[in-house]
């Protein structure tokens, strides 16, 4: 008797140590990091306007294997430029462009997982919080809040890459381009445009994600 009971305990270890839990339908979690960006349709070129991504995820899991995931960020986009050039006051000199557009942002994206990597493709829709723009040079530059606002919504495709690094932390990057510009070509300042397609956000994205 007690050599079956001892047997029936091991065997009974031996299963909880290969017991897997159920998949959870939802997971929520917290995001934060940093974009890369510049802007497509203006006179510069390269990711040199760095703005933070701060915002919520909510995950719904269909199988292990695929999933769905919607956030709400706050996010930061733009664009910085310098141009060396000369005036006929103080010689060579560098010129410096701004342009600030924050958003609230609601990225839906669909997920595929393989091989220990989450693989993300989707759109999002974000509403325009504010915006500032303003250049340093040598003579005067009018830039008029209406006659040269953004418009009011912007939507982008977004692709992306998660991977787990430890326990419920997530390393996260991901890149989005705009659908619809964010400018017309006819309110960007003169001398500061590029091409007659308007404005449109180009950004990287690396962020940390804690999910619950």
């Amino acid at each position: 008797m007690i050599t079956l009971l001892l047997a029936m305990a091991e065997d009974g270890h031996a299963q909880s140590n290969y017991y897997e839990p159920e998949q959870k339908v939802f997971d929520g979690g917290l995001v934060g990091g940093l974009n890369f960006t510049q802007i497509d349709g203006d006179t510069f070129y390269g990711y040199h306007k760095v703005g933070i991504n701060l915002g919520g995820v909510v995950y719904i899991h269909f199988t292990k294997v695929v999933g769905l995931s919607m956030e709400l960020d706050y996010t930061r986009k733009g664009s910085r430029g310098e141009v060396v050039t000369q005036s006929p006051t103080q010689g060579e000199y560098v010129e410096k462009y701004f342009m600030n557009v924050n958003y609230m942002e609601v990225p839906l994206t669909f997920h595929v997982i393989s091989r220990g990597f989450d693989f993300e493709a989707g759109a999002s829709y974000a509403r325009l919080i504010n915006a500032s723009e303003w250049v340093e040079t040598d003579h005067p530059v009018v830039i008029d809040a209406v006659a040269n606002r953004f418009n009011t919504s912007d939507v982008d495709f977004v692709l992306g890459m998660s991977r787990k690094i430890y326990k419920s932390w997530y390393v996260n990057a991901r890149f989005q381009y705009s659908i619809t510009s964010i400018r017309p070509p006819e309110r960007i300042p003169i001398g500061f445009g590029w091409g007659n397609l308007g404005q449109y956000n180009n950004l990287f994205s690396l962020r940390i994600m804690y999910l619950f």
